[in-house]
């Protein structure tokens, strides 16, 4: 497994290299977001922060709806993380009307909250 500081570099280098396409392929998308997870996961929270910024500016497809949804996630999460307030990330997962996203999305915070316990 790649340490934190390789993970945060890896992405910071993908994104930069497709930073100018006209759309990003779900799978670099999704590989993105993923490498913010890890870094959450290994309290690499403002690497974290630094990655999931640059995957907002990305020209991502209109219709790639479940990488919107993780964006926003991540951002949810990070400010969880950030001011130990669950309010806003109750909300965001209650909001979720797809039962199977919203209860593997439960389980993924009860995690972070374990991780974080609260440092």
């Amino acid at each position: 497994m790649l340490d934190a500081d390789s993970v945060y570099k890896l992405s910071r280098s993908l994104a930069s290299k497709i930073y100018d396409e006209d759309l990003i392929a779900i799978r670099t998308s999704n590989t993105l977001l993923n490498a913010v997870v890890v870094l959450i996961k290994k309290k690499h929270v403002k690497e974290a922060q630094l990655v999931l910024n640059v995957i907002t500016k990305l020209n991502i497809s209109p219709i790639d709806l479940l990488t919107k949804v993780r964006i926003k996630y991540m951002q949810v999460l990070l400010n969880y993380i950030d001011t130990d307030n669950e309010y806003e990330i109750s909300q965001f997962l209650n909001s979720l009307e797809d039962e199977y996203l919203k209860e593997s999305w439960k389980f993924a915070t009860a995690k972070i909250k374990e991780i974080y316990a609260w440092c």
